[in-house]
């Protein structure tokens, strides 16, 4: 794993869409070095646009993203992800027909030093020792717990700073979304920073530090996540619980 980290992310006044339209209208967020900062909100409120254009899959069309001195307009995503910004992509996406090492060493092909992929691979099989034991086993085959594990292990084979999680629990059992926040809290620990992208209120609430609420493409509420788990009002209003 990379030394603690350093840098903030900042996305200041963006707006972003698709063709003609935008999705998010001034969008501004401080995602703070070593710790979990968590965008929630109701399908198509905007979260699957924030992380593109994050990403560098959706074009800027105002405002800044910059992750530490660093601005990222304009940048190609495999810059953007050398820079240590990882992803964990929704739905816990893997290569199907290769092996669980062969995803991970997919997730390892921006490094040129095959021993420093190595290193990494025998990192994650230390945090997810189920990998291990089926290592060569093809990712199809996985149960719904196993793909996860992988797509979080992939998502950090690039060493990153910062990891990008999108709706990780989506369409996971009670059991292994659990443990899916289970392990947030584990890399939390490390120093790793975090945003977490989610639906699952109450256990995102739990993990996080900082919160933002994303509603039509507006952040419409932001602050600790002691203060919004206690705003009764909020969650009735955009999550329709109490």
């Amino acid at each position: 794993m990379r030394k603690a980290a350093s840098r903030h992310l900042s996305v200041s006044g963006v707006s972003s869409g698709y063709d003609r339209a935008d999705v998010l209208k001034q969008v501004s967020l401080d995602v703070r070095p070593g710790e979990v900062t968590c965008i929630l909100g109701a399908n198509g409120a905007g979260k699957s646009t924030l992380i593109r254009t994050i990403l560098g899959l959706n074009r800027v069309r105002s405002g800044t993203i910059r992750f530490g001195t660093t601005n990222l307009d304009g940048l190609p995503p495999h810059r953007i992800v050398a820079l240590g910004i990882g992803v964990v992509p929704e739905g816990n996406r893997v290569l199907p027909r290769m092996t669980v090492a062969e995803n991970l060493e997919v997730g390892g092909l921006l490094d040129p030093d095959p021993g420093k992929v190595a290193e990494r691979m025998e990192a994650m099989f230390a945090v997810f020792p189920r990998l291990r034991e089926r290592r060569t086993q093809l990712a199809g085959t996985l149960s719904g717990g196993e793909r996860s594990m992988l797509s979080i292990a992939r998502g950090l084979m690039t060493d990153p700073e910062l990891v990008v999680f999108d709706e990780p629990s989506l369409g996971l059992s009670p059991l292994f979304v659990s443990e899916v926040f289970g392990i947030v809290r584990r890399l939390k620990e490390t120093g790793l920073t975090i945003l977490l992208v989610e639906q699952n209120v109450r256990q995102t609430l739990d993990v996080a530090d900082h919160g933002y609420v994303l509603s039509q493409g507006s952040v419409v509420a932001s602050g600790e996540t002691r203060a919004l788990r206690e705003d009764a009002e909020l969650h009735k209003a955009y999550f329709g619980v109490h």
